[in-house]
């Protein structure tokens, strides 16, 4: 109970804290934010130790009439699974910003923010009800635009913030509108009730799509990940939190909260049908980015898509291995490429880097690890989980091929984005001499220390993956076996990892002659730009919602709803001068009218008896 209340009161408390502090001495923001990450840590680990059933805690939020709303907790394996990816890579997050953000001149604000963050999803995976799940779910979506644009004094983290909270807005309508309609059809907002539910089947697929909507928001998928790929203007720490702790993990674990209510509602096949589109877009996109976060941040896209196929095909145990997975090896990705930009004074274009791997050895081995873990390369953890979910949507006949296509094909993929990464960070000869020369040396403890801690549990997890599935899913894990897929995947991932060998490491002068041929420009034009969706939403929004629906509602308020209200005014006056010229003071006048009224009422009278 006790390490229940600190998980959900500590973050916030934290955070206040750490500002008030930090601002009386800068260095106290951080010692604050540290030590409330490791007690939320530790917390998170004592309940995982001593669990044998799952913890439910009820509370009435507020009640009118017959409709009650509660703000209960519940605890089961797989909110254990989400607390400690939160407060584990979100401790190791903050220790590594130590050095990180050293150079920033408000650090109290941003440790802040960061536990706030933290709290949000710490809410959102242990509530038990729609109710404190939203309240988690939009803390999250505040405090992620408050990071995106820490920076805001310069105009791309501003904006890139603003696009991150409107893009998971417009998904978060949904959310709230689902609400609506369980509290309405359902009568509970209970999670655990809803997974039970009995209600009209197509009153409870459109309610599974509309939070499925929200989740495409939040988790970065097809068509509202462009604002995943623009928060690369926060910092890189705040990156790793977005992509491995918190919060493009919410929308993954909403679906898996109610897996049962997607099967029932036979909704899984839409999740699965969106996420093999966005693994596809997220993979080859990546393959064309010259930024390294942005690389990272595609390869998010495409790993989340792969995790929601596991959970749209039926696999409950596939897809929350694989998020588990991702979300170690990605932040062992993200802080890597965080030492790297900042080893280099925040060189992020993958063209100005090169031969790294004599002064940055200790990161290049670490980063090969997480880069081999996402790729799906034995004996590291990527592997496993990867290889059940494709099993799994190869061996489900409702995906018509279609779906378990495109999943191999962004899984082949990995290898060869990352590896190009890699390949282009360390190896070969320096392409800016300059930067080569001035290379920073990270610092072991604040830097190396937390990217070694996450290398060893990325590749440990390899031999824990039965029991993660089982304890995650509370049943007895049966393992899914593709026939013909190992070999697909040996021989795919070979062929793509020399390919990138020859052409980034040995052939860059072909490499660059390729990419000069007209139709490989257009082809690269299109994945750098991930395939146009975030200007073609932009068109839609700017010319057909403002420039045409904008403008003729605003036309039709101001010209008849205003214009309505406004002639009242006129209509009042006329009639008031009208009436006015019956006051004209002489007794004549109103004698007159006094007989021409009594002469109307007594013919009136006389028409109503039928005189």
């Amino acid at each position: 109970m006790n390490s229940v209340l600190t998980l959900l009161f500590l973050p916030f408390m934290g955070a206040l804290i750490a500002f008030i502090a930090g601002k009386m001495q800068e260095k106290l923001a951080f010692i604050v934010a540290e030590l409330v990450g490791l007690a939320l840590f530790i917390s998170s680990i004592l309940i995982w130790m001593n669990y044998t059933v799952a913890i439910e805690i009820d509370y009435r939020w507020m009640q009118f009439g017959d409709v009650a709303l509660n703000f209960g907790i519940y605890i089961d394996g797989l909110s254990i699974v989400m607390l400690l990816l939160a407060t584990g890579l979100g401790f190791l997050d903050i220790h590594f910003a130590h050095d990180y953000m050293a150079e920033d001149k408000d650090k109290a604000r941003y440790y802040a923010k960061v536990l706030f963050f933290i709290g949000g999803m710490i809410l959102l995976v242990v509530a038990k009800d729609m109710i404190g799940m939203f309240v988690g779910w939009e803390f999250m979506g505040l405090a992620s635009y408050l990071l995106i644009s820490f920076w805001h004094y310069n105009s791309a983290p501003a904006g890139a913030g603003m696009q991150a909270f409107l893009y998971t807005r417009f998904g978060d309508i949904f959310i709230f509108a689902a609400i609506g309609l369980l509290l309405y059809f359902g009568n509970t907002l209970n999670l655990i009730e809803i997974n039970n539910s009995e209600m009209d089947k197509n009153i409870a697929f459109v309610i599974a799509v509309f939070i499925f909507i929200g989740a495409i928001g939040k988790s970065g998928q097809f068509p509202l990940y462009p604002w995943l790929m623009n928060a690369m203007e926060g910092p890189t720490t705040v990156s790793a939190l977005i992509h491995g702790a918190t919060m493009v993990n919410s929308g993954i674990y909403i679906v898996a909260r109610l897996f049962d209510f997607y099967a029932y509602s036979d909704a899984l096949y839409v999740v699965a049908s969106i996420a093999a589109i966005s693994a596809f877009i997220g993979a080859t996109s990546a393959l064309a980015q010259s930024e390294i976060k942005k690389v990272l941040a595609y390869s998010t896209m495409s790993h989340l898509s792969i995790a929601f196929i596991g959970l749209g095909v039926g696999s409950l145990a596939a897809g929350m291995t694989h998020l588990m997975n991702h979300a170690v090896f990605k932040a062992l990705l993200f802080l890597s490429a965080g030492a790297i930009i900042m080893a280099t004074h925040h060189t992020k274009d993958l063209w100005k880097l090169g031969g790294l791997n004599k002064k940055l050895l200790s990161i290049s081995f670490f980063m090969a690890i997480g880069a081999l873990s996402l790729s799906g390369v034995a004996p590291f953890s990527g592997f496993f989980s990867k290889d059940l979910v494709l099993a799994s949507a190869l061996l489900n006949p409702s995906t018509n091929g279609v779906i378990s296509t495109l999943a191999i094909v962004a899984g082949l993929l990995s290898i060869a984005y990352i590896g190009r990464v890699w390949v282009l960070t360390f190896t070969g000869k320096p392409r800016v001499q300059e930067i080569y020369e001035n290379v920073k040396k990270p610092s072991t403890f604040w830097i190396i220390l937390p990217l070694a801690i996450m290398a060893i549990v990325t590749t440990i997890l390899s031999l824990f993956q039965t029991s993660a599935a089982e304890f995650i899913t509370g049943s007895e894990y049966h393992h899914v076996h593709a026939e013909g897929l190992m070999p697909i995947l040996i021989v795919g991932l070979s062929t793509l990892a020399l390919i990138i060998y020859f052409i980034y490491y040995k052939g860059l002068v072909v490499q660059q002659k390729i990419v000069k041929h007209p139709f490989i420009k257009v082809v690269i034009s299109v994945l750098k730009n991930g395939y146009y969706v975030e200007y073609m939403i932009t068109y839609f929004s700017k010319n057909i919602v403002h420039n045409s629906l904008s403008r003729a509602l605003t036309y039709f308020d101001t010209e008849i709803i205003d214009a309505t209200v406004n002639s009242t005014l006129k209509i009042s006056k006329n009639i008031f001068l009208q009436l006015k010229r019956t006051q004209s003071g002489q007794i004549g006048d109103y004698i007159s009218f006094m007989i021409f009224g009594i002469a109307a009422l007594m013919i009136s009278l006389l028409i109503y008896y039928g005189v």
